[in-house]
């Protein structure tokens, strides 16, 4: 029946009287989202409420009662320097097991413990594998840290134990009867493995403690810098395993992708990465699955199907690496195969604007606009549809223009002065610009390079040879002849050369048989350059 619209008032549209009932879906579907904000913020109110009370209005009063039982008492205050010390080292120490409680429960059960925002699944992962109840043991460090802060000695040994107690009697009598009537004979299961107070483990699941404050500190940038849209954060499973699929633009990627979502995500992170003993213990801490581009990597097989297997989420960029210009770059085939293996649903997340706010070639960032969309969960034999979902020419907009220092890198054919501005578009000095996706669309085209037999480097080129490790063989102006890299007097054949694969923004790796690799330093000419010229050159298909 056609809609004939008549007047407009106050948002609600008039329509003739056999269109009523499209009237009352209209109002209805208004009154459920402005009740929906509504609640949404009541309980914003309410959490807030929570906290200030729970964390500082309830120590306040202890505090108070504290000093009035040493005023009563005629108890001496305790020494300055020792109280001092150790109740800030407690203080520190609880801030961020309470930190690491709350990120836990968050991401891994989509709730907090207050009883109108309740997890929606039992967390036993990160603390709570620990403790059944981290959280009281952190808060009860609170209150001891602050009690020697202020130098109370009724605090410390009559306040605190006393308040230790009445959360223990809470827990066994009521708060472990709620637990059990809502998760049933799952939370039986938990008591058994895991303690009341505290038994430490050899390997903790889901996130760490670097992990929740990665989390805590990442959401605050993306909340200060960058105008972030979220669609479909429903679509992303809130428990069992799943796979997140997503474009890759930008170094911060992972962070807009766990921030947009909100769950515990585990990425898979190149070898590269986690060379050295700060970066291998950093990315572990993060849950990360490490592997090898220039080998067949079964142990990395093998850790993503076992995290799968434990219910994680497992974040995978299909394209490898980062994109030099804002265009899609080709799928590796190798994951197409693992997808297919993997028989859970997948979720494609596509990313917008992160190019322009990181782009691979520059040094900084800068704040900028963000789309995050998840897509609804996908089986792994409609992987090709959910590939295409992820893929976007979107460069972005950012809020300032940025320096097109370093652009030289990839603009390496037209070393004229160029300008950028705040949506990445190229300005020459004559006035003409374009966007820069298309600008460097000409330097993509496969014959390039088809009459070319040499090329020389710009500047020192170092040369490193090895597998996993990497030993420095040569330093100096490099030439490409007849299948051999010529620096110096010495001479290194790539004709046997399996894969070519640029590393950060100023490497370029050639991978052979066995996972043996040379790898290029250059520290003044184009990697970009160079990675097209031997793509060519020597037959290897991007």
């Amino acid at each position: 029946m056609p809609l004939l619209c008549h007047t407009l008032l106050s948002g609600t549209v008039v329509v003739r009287k056999g269109d009523s009932l499209l009237l009352l879906l209209a109002n209805r579907d208004k009154g459920d989202r402005m009740g929906g904000a509504a609640k949404r913020g009541s309980k914003r109110f309410m959490f807030l409420v929570a906290v200030v009370g729970y964390w500082m209005g309830l120590p306040v009063f202890l505090l108070f009662l504290s000093r009035e039982i040493d005023v009563t008492l005629s108890i001496p205050l305790l020494p300055w320097a020792p109280a001092f010390s150790i109740g800030a080292a407690l203080l520190l120490g609880s801030a961020i097991i309470s930190c690491w409680c709350a990120v836990a429960l968050y991401l891994r059960g989509g709730g907090f413990p207050l009883s109108f925002l309740p997890p929606v699944r039992l967390v036993q992962e990160g603390p709570y594998a620990l403790s059944r109840h981290p959280l009281y043991l952190a808060f009860t460090a609170y209150l001891l840290g602050l009690s020697l802060v202020v130098r109370s000695p009724a605090g410390a040994i009559i306040v605190v134990p006393v308040f230790v107690l009445l959360w223990i009697l809470y827990a066994c009598l009521h708060e472990e009867r709620v637990l059990a009537r809502r998760y049933g004979e799952e939370y039986s299961e938990y008591k058994k493995d895991v303690s009341f107070f505290f038994r430490a483990r050899r390997k903790i699941p889901g996130p760490s403690i670097v992990y929740a404050i990665v989390y805590v500190v990442g959401k605050a940038i993306v909340h200060i810098m960058y105008s972030v849209a979220v669609e479909g954060e429903e679509n992303v499973p809130l428990s069992g395993p799943c796979i997140l699929l997503s474009n890759h633009a930008s170094y911060l990627d992972p962070v807009f992708l766990v921030a947009a979502c909100n769950r515990y995500v585990r990425f898979f992170t190149t070898g590269e990465m986690m060379r050295t003993r700060v970066g291998r213990w950093f990315f572990n801490a993060m849950g990360s699955i490490p592997t090898s581009r220039y080998r067949v990597d079964s142990a990395s097989v093998r850790a993503f199907l076992a995290a799968l297997k434990s219910g994680d989420i497992v974040g995978i960029f299909p394209e490898g690496e980062r994109t030099w210009d804002g265009n899609p770059l080709p799928i590796n085939p190798t994951v197409v195969r693992l997808l297919k293996r993997s028989n859970v649903p997948i979720v494609a997340a596509r990313i917008d604007g992160s190019y322009a706010i990181y782009p691979r070639w520059s040094s900084y960032l800068l704040p900028g606009r963000i789309n995050v969309r998840f897509f609804a969960p996908s089986s792994s034999d409609q992987i090709l549809e959910v590939l295409s979902r992820i893929r976007t020419n979107e460069t972005g907009y950012t809020m300032f223009p940025r320096s097109a220092r370093g652009l030289e890198r990839l603009i390496w054919a037209c070393p004229a002065e160029w300008t950028l501005d705040c949506s990445m578009n190229v300005h020459a000095s004559n006035g003409t610009s374009v966007s820069l996706r298309e600008f460097v669309s000409f330097l993509s085209r496969e014959d390039f390079f088809r009459e070319t037999d040499t090329l020389s480097s710009i500047g020192k080129v170092d040369l490193l040879i090895g597998g996993e490790e990497l030993s420095p063989v040569a330093s100096g102006e490099v030439v490409y002849r007849d299948g051999s890299l010529h620096v110096g007097g010495m001479s290194f054949s790539i004709s046997e050369a399996r894969i070519i694969r640029l590393e950060g923004k100023d490497r370029l790796d050639i991978g052979f048989e066995q996972g043996r690799r040379l790898r290029l330093v250059l520290h003044r000419d184009s990697p970009l350059k160079w990675e097209q010229f031997l793509h060519v050159k020597l037959g290897i298909e991007f």
